[in-house]
């Protein structure tokens, strides 16, 4: 029993915290406490044991895969050697043929230039000494007859020099050959025909111009002979 029914009807308030005091002078109040759950630890999955035959199949996967790759590259690398190694047989086969025919047209063209210098020389030549026998035959008098007859010599002389430093063509060595022979007979016809007019033996310079006319005719067949070899 109490002591007082007053005191009986008396409750007892909460007394709150008092209010905290802000940095800023002001007072504020304090946040009720709030208990923090407990932090969960985690728990790990149970592992799966990876099955023995992963590892081993893996392996020869990937060498398989490599010597498939390997193989290829080798097999691709041989085939494009095979393929060069054929063009540079027929490259060589066509540069063979090449230098061949280059060969064979440095040949053609040296033999072409000996030929049109040996006819240069010849046209040249033959030129004059054909003019002068034309005068040998048109002269009259001794003076005139005497220098036409000199000049034929010494143009017939040039051109035996001239023929024999020549480097001759093949083609044309026998024709060339028949010109010499007609040209020294040509020369010592005419040195006969000059003694004769110097002598004044007429029996000399008959048997002289007869030598030279001779010899002028066969200086012509050499020279048909020689259009020939040039055909």
């Amino acid at each position: 029993m109490a002591i007082s029914p007053e005191i009986d009807g008396i409750v007892v308030l909460p007394i709150p915290d008092p209010p905290v005091e802000a940095g800023n002078g002001h007072l504020e109040e304090l946040a009720p406490a709030t208990e923090s759950p407990a932090a969960e630890t985690p728990v790990a999955p149970p592992r799966r044991r990876r099955p023995a035959w992963v590892v081993p199949a893996a392996i020869a996967s990937v060498g398989l895969i490599a010597s498939g790759t390997l193989g290829y590259f080798f097999y691709t690398t041989l085939q494009q050697r095979d393929s060069l190694h054929t063009q540079l047989v027929a490259t060589k086969g066509t540069l063979t043929s090449t230098q061949g025919q280059l060969t064979a047209a440095q040949a053609d063209a040296a033999s072409r230039k000996v030929t049109a210098d040996y006819v240069a020389v010849y046209v040249t030549d033959e030129g004059k000494i054909l003019t002068d026998y034309e005068n040998t035959i048109a002269c009259s008098g001794y003076s005139a007859c005497r220098t036409v007859a000199q000049q034929f010599a010494t143009d017939m002389q040039a051109f035996q020099a001239d023929r024999k430093a020549a480097n001759v063509p093949s083609s044309l060595s026998a024709s060339d050959s028949s010109l010499g022979d007609a040209l020294s007979a040509a020369i010592a016809g005419d040195q006969e025909l000059i003694t004769g007019m110097d002598n004044g033996d007429v029996s000399k310079i008959d048997e002289g111009g007869t030598k030279v006319d001779a010899a002028m005719l066969n200086m012509a067949k050499a020279e048909t002979a020689l259009g020939t070899g040039l055909k």
